[in-house]
């Protein structure tokens, strides 16, 4: 080998190992981009706890309970068994706003009914307690109201109907009502021989949480509706077991912007590949200084920071393409008037054509969560392959 091929040699290498290391030099800053995120969805968590403080948090509403009051006071409590349990659950939602952020809440009016098991024989002039809880009790709006065999609604001060009753019927039928705030959640603990669960409202993208999905399902443009048929025996094995539907907002932007990031160091990769293909295969012998690639690494690095910051104010998708757009104008002006100084404009559009199918294939892997890794295998073995035949004609030991 000649001392000018070693010359041409080394020259490529020592470019390839210097693109290797701004690379690495780049992931500082996105270290940085990941805590900028981090501190923004930590905002929008402490804006979501105020505005619960003020209205009221996701609320589990557990299932009634009817106890026998002996009149012994020396003989325990008796609790009777809950055979029939029909919720249905109507919410209303709306929009709360804490400074910048947005919080989906909700007045929910349920209807409990159903019946107990009476295994105690005929009643007489027995005191008993029909009670319920929820979790958070702040978000009761206005008194609930029993029902206890068949007799007229009582206004209660509290989650607890206290009567005196006689019966010698073997179920006892109960009503409850009342009307609830929440937020963001709302879950049924199924906790009866037999579980008929109905929630309803007028939200777009819910989604059914918990041990059971409904039985029956149907989401609208502006609703959804969720029933649920659940026996005893379904929720024999689990522990605090439970139902129910999530609010969610239609793009976590915070989300996404993280799982954009994770593509950055690839997204960084090919871009700079592609100037190095350009100046090994360059007839003119076009060099790049490895500060230019540090300014052009930093400017695509922005785009994260612009995407962030803009899905704040408006769709994410929107976002995405300004801030891509806004990168792809800086880069490809960049090559053009200082990286070729007007001489390849070929080059300059090549570079936008690029990293505009990167900034595409980028956010098809980011909505399509499913399938992004069989796109993406089948993709960046396309790239390398394109990769492959550009540079089938470079000598590596010689120009």
């Amino acid at each position: 080998m000649t001392e000018q091929q070693c010359k041409n040699k080394s020259t490529k290498l020592k470019k390839f190992y210097t693109i290797l290391g701004t690379l690495l030099i780049l992931l500082i800053p996105v270290l940085f981009l990941y805590g900028i995120v981090s501190d923004r969805e930590s905002y929008r968590y402490q804006a979501e706890r105020k505005v619960e403080t003020s209205w009221a948090s996701a609320q589990t509403l557990s299932a009634p309970t009817l106890a026998l009051h002996p009149k012994n006071p020396k003989v325990a409590v008796k609790n009777f068994t809950l055979k029939d349990y029909d919720a249905d659950i109507k919410i209303a939602t709306e929009i709360r706003k804490k400074g910048i952020f947005k919080v989906p809440v909700y007045t929910a009016d349920v209807k409990i009914e159903g019946s107990f098991e009476n295994n105690f024989g005929p009643l007489k002039d027995e005191k008993v307690e029909l009670s319920f809880n929820v979790s958070d009790s702040k978000g009761f709006i206005a008194q609930p109201q029993f029902k206890l065999l068949d007799k007229e609604f009582n206004t209660s001060n509290d989650t607890t109907y206290k009567k005196t009753i006689t019966t010698a019927a073997t179920e006892i039928p109960f009503e409850i009502t009342y009307k609830l705030r929440g937020s963001k959640e709302i879950y049924v603990k199924p906790q009866g021989l037999m579980n008929k669960i109905e929630i309803e409202g007028n939200w777009k993208n819910p989604s059914f949480e918990g041990d059971f999905l409904p039985s029956e399902r149907e989401i609208s443009n502006d609703s959804f509706e969720g029933e649920w048929e659940i026996p005893y025996i379904a929720v024999s094995s689990l522990v605090n077991s439970r139902l129910g539907v999530s609010l969610l907002m239609p793009v976590d932007n915070y989300r996404m912007a993280t799982r954009a990031l994770k593509y950055s160091f690839l997204f960084l990769a090919l871009t700079f590949l592609s100037y190095f293909i350009f100046e090994i295969t360059s007839k003119d012998n076009k060099r790049i200084h490895q500060l230019q690639y540090l300014m052009m690494g930093a400017a695509m690095l922005i785009f994260y920071l612009l995407l962030v910051s803009m899905s704040e104010f408006m769709p994410f998708s929107v976002s995405y393409l300004i801030s891509g757009l806004m990168t792809i104008g800086l880069i490809g002006s960049y090559t053009y008037f200082i990286i070729t100084r007007r001489q390849n404009i070929n080059f300059a559009l090549l570079i936008s054509l690029i990293m505009s199918i990167l900034y595409g294939f980028f956010y098809t892997l980011l909505v399509i969560q499913d399938f992004s890794l069989i796109i993406g295998s089948f993709v960046l073995f396309l790239i390398i392959s394109l990769v492959m035949y550009t540079t089938r004609n470079v000598e590596w030991y010689n120009d």
